[in-house]
């Protein structure tokens, strides 16, 4: 759950897990990469070697023999250019490795969110998953630019440096060896105390998006109810705790970081002056050798200040690992493989069912129903009752604690999941309109041959409508299809549920939200597949449904009246007749307000 899932685990792990699995996913370009920065290292380190052999064997003795000055000016150009030249490289690399595992990544967490429960969005925020799929898949790249990039290639450029003092003069070499251990006690410290803090900036950050999006979406109600000043407070708060959050790392950083370091060389520099002028009084010291030496000491502070900068960087970048990883780890819901690869009739059983989406809060209970084959049922009842709760079910996107659901008599799970949703077809309260093509939105990707399409546009009596329009069927229907009426918009999911030819079709309901001839328009829909389809419908206008064969009432997940309209008409003080003499009443009081 989602919940769940944002408390954030403070170890490295997950991270770390998807860094060494995209770098064995492309070991041979890491290899590559990995001998081009020993290559430009190698460069790197062999120019201040040349400038002391120039030093001592041809300034200081005042002699320049034409064929070695030229040589050694020439190496000495060249290893600058190829280590330029070849550190360009490995940085593109580098990118274009962080790049591709960031594609990659983005496209495993969507393809997994997919595949996720519908239970896990009962509490996830939508905007916090917008945030790791956009934000934390990008800060990846950073573990590959800041971590592999340039923390491997400064480690390289060390360990080359170092090797560089050693010829030299080793006794200079450990005075500059002090630093390393000092400077990891700096970053294990750093980590200790920003690991906390990012990981609640993170967490903030997501919380801003979930705001921003809850508010977008639900702008209308905010301003109808004049919340806007609770919901500024309300994005005032996480603002400002996020604003803390990110001083407080900016704080830690510039305390443990940069200047610490730079404090650090300066101290090892005056030590190594220090040490080489007891080697000039005694003699012993050459110039040349302070020169490189003391180039080789500035060279080796910058990769330690570049590594201690990047590691700011690496840390969040860390951070955003875990939360990805930790999203990755969520169950994904059940990929069936059934016996069965089609429902022949649409028959439906429901045996002794009881469900709760919490196990001690029952929604349904002890439940039993059969519909026949080409049945019209009806399920009715207050808000509350279980109604959308049972279609859920049977689409088998929830699985019931107790009982069973059959359909043709072979339980849910011997269908596998294509199965399932060719052979039962939804059709929703609120419609769900792609930003597309009317086609494409019948279609809906199962490549449907066109005249499957056009008969199912007209079933839902919108074909008509369809071709009166500029580009017909090829009508860009743009974001929440709002070209189109709110009626037809629920034809057009009509038309969408009825072009796949199920076998069980599902309304939910479905005229909830729309006019009187809407109304009609469905209700016709439905009687041209009525006996070719198991339709059941989930309605609370009971007009539409008083023709169904066989009418459930719910109350409080239980059933307690069945039968069609004229038995249950007949019941007194029944449920069902006090709810459709109360709509009929309201009907006459609206008609006659009119």
């Amino acid at each position: 759950m989602e919940h769940k899932t944002d408390a954030t685990d403070h170890t490295d792990s997950g991270s770390l897990r998807l860094l060494i699995s995209y770098v064995i996913a492309d070991k041979s370009q890491f290899i590559k990469t990995l001998l081009l920065v020993v290559i430009a290292t190698g460069f790197d380190v062999l120019g201040p070697m040349l400038g002391k052999v120039f030093i001592d064997d041809f300034i200081i003795p005042d002699q320049y023999p034409t064929g070695p000055v030229i040589g050694t000016i020439t190496l000495f150009i060249a290893t600058v250019v190829l280590s330029t030249y070849l550190n360009y490289q490995q940085t593109l690399k580098f990118v274009d490795m962080a790049l591709n595992a960031v594609l990659d990544i983005r496209k495993s967490v969507f393809k997994h969110i997919l595949k996720l429960p519908v239970a896990y969005f009962d509490y996830a925020r939508t905007g916090q998953l917008v945030s790791r799929i956009t934000n934390d898949t990008e800060s990846i790249k950073d573990i590959y630019v800041q971590f592999l990039s340039s923390v491997i290639s400064n480690l390289i450029l060390l360990i080359g440096i170092l090797v560089a003092m050693a010829i030299l003069d080793v006794q200079l070499m450990l005075v500059s060896l002090l630093l390393v251990p000092i400077v990891a006690t700096l970053i294990y410290l750093y980590q200790r105390f920003s690991v906390k803090i990012v990981a609640e900036s993170r967490q903030l950050r997501s919380d801003i998006n979930a705001t921003v999006n809850e508010s977008i979406s639900g702008m209308p109600v905010i301003q109808a109810t004049n919340q806007q000043h609770s919901k500024l407070n309300q994005f005032d708060k996480i603002n400002s705790r996020y604003y803390t959050t990110r001083l407080q790392t900016i704080i830690v950083g510039s305390f443990l970081l940069r200047p610490a370091i730079n404090l650090l060389s300066i101290i090892v520099l005056a030590g190594v002056v220090w040490f080489f002028g007891l080697k000039a009084v005694q003699g012993v010291a050459q110039v040349g050798v302070l020169y490189a030496y003391l180039n080789y000491l500035g060279r080796f502070t910058k990769p330690l200040v570049e590594i201690t900068q990047r590691f700011g960087l690496y840390q969040q970048a860390i951070v955003a690992g875990n939360r990805v990883y930790q999203l990755l780890q969520e169950t994904s819901a059940q990929e069936q493989q059934g016996i069965h690869k089609q429902i022949e009739h649409g028959r439906l059983c429901i045996e002794n069912m009881r469900f709760g989406y919490t196990a001690d809060t029952p929604v349904l209970e002890d439940v039993n129903i059969t519909i026949e084959a080409g049945q019209f049922f009806a399920i009715v009842g207050h808000t509350g009752s279980g109604k959308s709760t049972l279609l859920s079910l049977l689409l088998n996107l929830y699985q019931p604690q107790s009982g069973r659901i059959t359909i043709d008599g072979h339980p849910l799970h011997e269908f596998d999941h294509d199965t399932l949703r060719q052979g039962v077809g939804l059709i929703p309260q609120e419609p769900f309109i792609l930003a597309s093509s009317i086609y494409d939105n019948i279609d809906m990707d199962r490549n449907l041959d066109a005249d499957a399409v056009y008969q199912a546009a007209t079933q839902a009596h919108l074909h008509a409508v369809i071709l009166s329009m500029p580009d017909g069927y090829q009508t860009q229907l743009g974001e929440g299809g709002l070209r189109l009426s709110t009626g037809q918009r629920q034809q057009l999911i009509i038309a969408r549920a009825l072009a796949g030819n199920p076998k069980i079709l599902l309304l939910d309901e479905a005229t909830a939200n729309v006019d009187s001839e809407t109304e009609q328009i469905v209700q016709q829909a439905l009687n041209q597949v009525k006996d070719l389809v198991t339709i059941i419908v989930v309605a609370h206008r009971l007009s539409t449904i008083h023709h169904a064969d066989r009418i459930l009432v719910l109350d409080r997940g239980r059933i307690t009246e069945q039968g069609s309209h004229q038995q249950l008409m007949k019941i007194p003080h029944g449920r069902y007749r006090a709810m459709y003499e109360l709509q009929q009443q309201e009907e006459k009081v609206v008609q006659a307000a009119s």
